[in-house]
């Protein structure tokens, strides 16, 4: 969650310069004038924040405010200046990046509470002075004219995330799924009157909900919407985002493989036609990233249907995650091993080789696959333990290997709110839990992937080479962390592809 919300605010910071070049008539040479004034201010920003992030959110409220307010200062300066200069330029384009600027910086207030806590482990007072800032913004909630300003909008979603996160301490929460969907579209009409205001988050939270969780268990969400939304264009594309969901589902086997705490997970198996029942058939089973807070089966279909055709079984499987049932990774350890352990248990149902079961999983659903096998002291307490839950081969794509580290903090802080040691990730992170005896195993990582070190991958590739174990490791060089589509996609797709082809698949 700390990265997300610290290339969130970055960003922001960078977009007030944008609109001002997008206006019919402006000059162009004064444009590039201003550009280049502002782009030295954001460099000389963001050299100062963000390498020094902890000791900033460290300081007390009052030390906080007056330097996030000084650093507001440059940026609102350069406007005024820009303005006396060019007293022609258009009012309207000065008065949307002056408020801009200002959600920008405000939002740097708005991450206060939660950063402050997580650096110092002190809570900030309740009506402090932040509280006060907060509260003359939410005064503006209802103005729907500013839905123009792009900060304002994320100003938005992260006064609603927060406020989420104090929803869904309630009991009432515990065990309903899409937790945090559900917390958010609770909370928009105690903040939120103004119907436009409304409708556009209700559609955002909504739109995003299905893109990168599903419709599982959404019907009456999504009937909800669909009566109550004002807004016909966003009726429309939620309509089709919902529909296209529905028929994804439509075309493969769908089993309950585990109930646990009420939620019913599915395993998603896509069989090769005409399947001789002679024949056992290799499986590929796909882990979906998303830092075990967001993700779907879905995103895996396609590459199940492609295996179906060449005679595999495809298998995408559904976990346990943050935001959809308030879990921590080691329910999603816990459901992972449980799946492999189902297809074990009915083979013979899917004329399924358990000696070539073949597990992938890009970034969070890497982690996934390693801790199949690694993970030993994790497992659910209704899985039959005669089962193994070791797939026969590992492919890694931008994989986890260290969960002890200040990315994932916000798992040692949920262990925390738990009760439990913090130095449990240790147990769930590969690279303390290496030995001798796994399977074959692929890493693909790219050398500047900046959401999980390369340093980590390299790392776990030398410790596993070390204890004999048999690892293929193809660093991608210059490559970030999205590197199973796009740019790299193609490539990282013959390298899986030869891989199993030099192990018999």
């Amino acid at each position: 969650m700390k990265k997300l919300l610290f290339f969130l605010t970055i960003s922001l910071i960078i977009t007030s310069k944008i609109s001002i070049g997008q206006q019919k008539g402006l000059n162009d040479s004064l444009y590039k004038q201003f550009q280049l004034e502002q782009e030295a201010i954001n460099q000389s920003f963001a050299a100062y924040f963000f390498p020094n992030y902890n000791k900033l959110y460290s300081l007390n409220e009052q030390g906080f405010i007056s330097k996030v307010d000084s650093l507001r200062n440059i940026f609102t300066e350069q406007i005024r200046l820009f303005e006396i200069k060019n007293p022609q330029f258009d009012k309207s384009i000065i008065l949307k990046e002056s408020k801009d600027i200002h959600y920008s910086f405000d939002k740097f207030l708005l991450d206060y509470p939660y950063f402050h806590e997580s650096y110092t482990g002190e809570k900030t007072l309740p009506n402090g002075l932040i509280d006060q800032k907060i509260n003359e913004n939410i005064k503006k909630f209802n103005n729907p004219e500013l839905l123009q300003i792009e900060s304002f909008k994320a100003y938005l979603k992260a006064f609603l995330y927060f406020q989420s996160s104090i929803e869904l301490k309630k009991s009432s929460y515990k065990k309903l799924d899409n937790q945090q969907l559900q917390a958010t579209l609770n909370l928009i009409p105690k903040y939120f009157s103004n119907q436009t205001v409304a409708d556009y988050l209700r559609f955002n939270y909504l739109y995003n909900h299905i893109d990168n969780f599903g419709i599982k268990n959404l019907e009456n969400t999504y009937q909800t919407f669909i009566a109550t939304c004002k807004d016909t264009s966003y009726v429309n594309k939620i309509r089709a985002l919902y529909t296209d969901d529905e028929r994804g589902r439509e075309d493969h086997l769908i089993k309950i493989y585990k109930t646990v705490d009420d939620f019913n997970l599915e395993i998603h198996l896509f069989l090769p036609k005409n399947d001789d029942l002679n024949k056992k058939r290799p499986v590929i089973v796909y882990f979906s990233g998303g830092s075990w807070s967001e993700g779907k089966p879905d995103w895996n279909f396609y590459a199940c249907q492609s295996y179906a055709k060449k005679g595999w079984v495809g298998v995408a499987v559904e976990f346990r995650l943050a935001y959809r049932q308030g879990t921590l990774p080691f329910e999603s350890v816990m459901d992972a091993k449980s799946a492999i352990r189902w297809l074990r248990q009915h083979a013979n149902e899917y004329n399924i080789d358990t000696n070539r079961i073949v597990a992938s999983g890009n970034s969070a659903g890497g982690h996934l696959v390693l801790a199949t096998a690694l993970a030993n002291k994790w497992n659910e307490k209704t899985d039959d333990l005669r089962y193994s839950p070791i797939p026969s081969v590992l492919m890694v794509i931008s994989g986890v290997f260290d969960l002890n580290d200040d990315n994932t903090s916000w798992i040692k802080k949920g262990l925390k709110e738990r009760n439990l040691d913090e130095n449990l990730v240790k147990e769930i992170s590969p690279n303390y839990l290496i030995k001798k005896g796994l399977p074959p195993t692929l890493i693909i990582h790219g050398t500047q992937d900046r959401n999980v070190p390369f340093s980590t991958a390299d790392q776990f590739v030398k410790k596993m080479t070390e204890a004999g174990n048999s690892i293929e490791f193809h660093p991608l060089d210059g490559a970030h962390h999205f590197i199973w589509y796009g740019q790299y996609g193609e490539q990282v797709s013959e390298i899986k592809r030869k891989f199993l082809e030099r192990l018999g698949y």
